[in-house]
């Protein structure tokens, strides 16, 4: 059975902060959206991903601009990403940290799902969300995030880093990054093309005592439920791209093969190989 989709409540906590400091209020969107104010007060609370969505088109009806989700970058690099940022800031090289930004992400929100794929002299980080389209307000967030604290892990301005971003309408993100010199193309989801020599290089933060204890932490609250999101992860990297069974496993943090196969029948009732063929 497929897990539902969601965002954490320090994410959706996150859209309301803005909204309330946009001059929109806060109790309106809130009932509109379907969402209870003491779900937010609670830490581990999971709010349904259509009452997010629903929260991110009442601040669109309500008249929230079109840069609505291009300023919440510094909210999203902090509160929203319950120490998250600390991991992936103090990881070795650019690789490890994206790697781990791919495997915990579906902690904060699962119905957005992050890809690394590399292809000759560039990397691709793909934001592809996982029903239907995900509301612009929300990549736009999440694009801008990601392209800022990347570079800035790195220390080098983001046109040394990014080879180009790719958007999907309506987002508004493109002037943002046109701004600091990054080429802007479209496409079906958000989708980041790094120099993939970046991706080996030396983290200005990185912290190799800081980062294993983060790491440990997050191992640790991830727990049964992410085992069966990131097999629900599985099928995903199954039909979008052409990574070996034996990559995705390695990824899932599975040392067999094997034992990502039995994992995978267990929960599904057929095999990996079967599902890429029809994942009907």
């Amino acid at each position: 059975m497929s897990h539902p989709m969601f965002a954490s409540s320090a994410f959706t906590r996150t859209i309301l902060g803005h909204a309330e400091q946009s001059g929109l209020c806060p109790q309106t969107l809130l009932a509109r959206a379907g969402i209870c104010r003491t779900a937010l007060d609670d830490q581990d609370r999971q709010i349904p991903a259509q009452a997010v969505e629903q929260l991110w088109r009442e601040c669109e009806q309500a008249g929230a601009a079109s840069t609505f989700g291009c300023e919440l970058v510094n909210a999203l690099a902090t509160t929203s990403l319950q120490g998250l940022n600390i991991l992936l800031d103090s990881a070795a090289t650019l690789r490890a940290s994206l790697e781990c930004f791919v495997t915990f992400v579906p902690r904060i929100t699962n119905y957005v799902v992050a890809e690394l794929q590399e292809t000759g002299s560039v990397a691709h980080l793909h934001l592809r969300p996982v029903q239907g389209q995900a509301h612009h307000f929300g990549l736009d967030a999440a694009t801008i995030t990601l392209v800022r604290n990347i570079a800035r892990r790195l220390g080098r301005p983001p046109e040394q880093v990014f080879a180009s971003v790719s958007l999907c309408p309506p987002q508004a993100a493109g002037t943002w990054l046109r701004d600091v010199a990054i080429v802007v193309g479209q496409g079906e989801h958000p989708c980041l093309t790094l120099h993939r020599a970046c991706l080996d290089e030396t983290l200005v933060g990185a912290n190799p005592f800081l980062h294993q204890s983060m790491l440990r932490h997050w191992q640790a609250e991830s727990g049964t439920p992410t085992r069966n999101d990131s097999l629900e992860l599985a099928r995903h990297w199954l039909t979008a791209g052409d990574q070996p069974i034996e990559r995705i496993a390695e990824r899932l943090g599975y040392r067999q093969p094997s034992n990502f196969i039995r994992a995978f029948r267990k929960q599904f009732g057929i095999t990996p190989k079967q599902f890429r063929l029809n994942p009907s």
